[in-house]
């Protein structure tokens, strides 16, 4: 997740720039776990004057090849590995292209996952979250326990989608599902098969609606809880008219699995009684 910026004076060939590039995208990898295809990087290069620097504080005798390299990563290392890093990088710009150790110039920012957007306007955590999944996925059993975002993650994908197989691992084997007992699916169900079912289509099938669209307003974490707030656009097939439902779903939480589901519903329109 690591995002680079490397400034320095113009001028530089192209074989220059590459071997730049190159090791710092190296020393990532080695030394701060970074996947070897995540490599995104912006290469800056200036006019005499537009880099200002002291040519001693802190180290030096710096040159006038200075280069500056600033890193905005999402997980935090630790300085242990950072260390290694810095030392690593130093190593490698001077095997290639031949920048002096003092002229390494290095700036470290953390930044939350969900402050990068790779692409499709998708938050970095949902991606981080499919990813650990999708991995988990292909190695069944091994998870005992799931992250608050991989769950947040599944639970979108859950109301959005419809996709309920992210989220089945995550359900505990006594999971005890409430819903308003004025709806006309409602009750409390205990096990994993009632949850299944009510997710199999749209809630209440086809003999209450028409249509059935849902919107995940937003995922909020609360003290042991997910609390997904949905805003439904339906059609009761008693009266053909469209209706906004406001609904909410809490999701509790233990130890990294879900053992409690309960919907908090406008159950006079979920009835379709208006």
């Amino acid at each position: 997740m690591p995002f680079v910026d490397v400034s320095l004076a113009r001028g530089k060939t192209p074989a220059y720039l590459e071997a730049v590039s190159r090791a710092v995208h190296d020393a990532l990898v080695a030394e701060l776990s970074m996947k070897p295809d995540d490599d995104f990087q912006l290469i800056h290069q200036h006019a005499p004057g537009e880099m200002v620097f002291s040519r001693t504080f802190r180290g030096g005798p710096r040159s006038d090849d200075w280069l500056v390299i600033r890193i905005t990563d999402g997980l935090e290392r630790g300085e242990r590995a950072k260390r290694r890093f810095y030392r690593t990088l130093v190593r490698l710009l001077g095997e290639s292209p031949g920048v002096r150790p003092e002229d390494v110039f290095v700036m470290m920012s953390l930044s939350a996952p969900d402050s990068f957007s790779f692409a499709g306007g998708v938050a970095g955590t949902d991606v981080g979250a499919a990813e650990a999944l999708d991995a988990a996925e292909k190695a069944p059993e091994t998870r005992a326990a799931y992250t608050t975002a991989e769950l947040t993650y599944a639970l979108t994908e859950l109301f959005q989608h419809g996709d309920f197989d992210l989220v089945r691992p995550m359900l505990r084997s006594d999971l005890v599902l409430k819903l308003p007992a004025s709806l006309p699916y409602g009750g409390v169900f205990s096990g994993i098969q009632p949850f299944a079912d009510l997710f199999a289509g749209t809630p209440g099938g086809d003999a209450v609606w028409e249509s059935f669209t849902v919107n995940v307003a937003q995922v909020i974490q609360a003290d042991g809880h997910l609390l997904v707030q949905l805003t439904n656009t339906a059609v009761p097939k008693s009266t053909g008219t469209p209706k906004v439902i406001d609904n909410l779903w809490l999701f509790e939480v233990d130890g990294g699995r879900i053992s409690g589901a309960q919907l908090y519903a406008d159950t006079a329109a979920a009835s379709a009684s208006g």
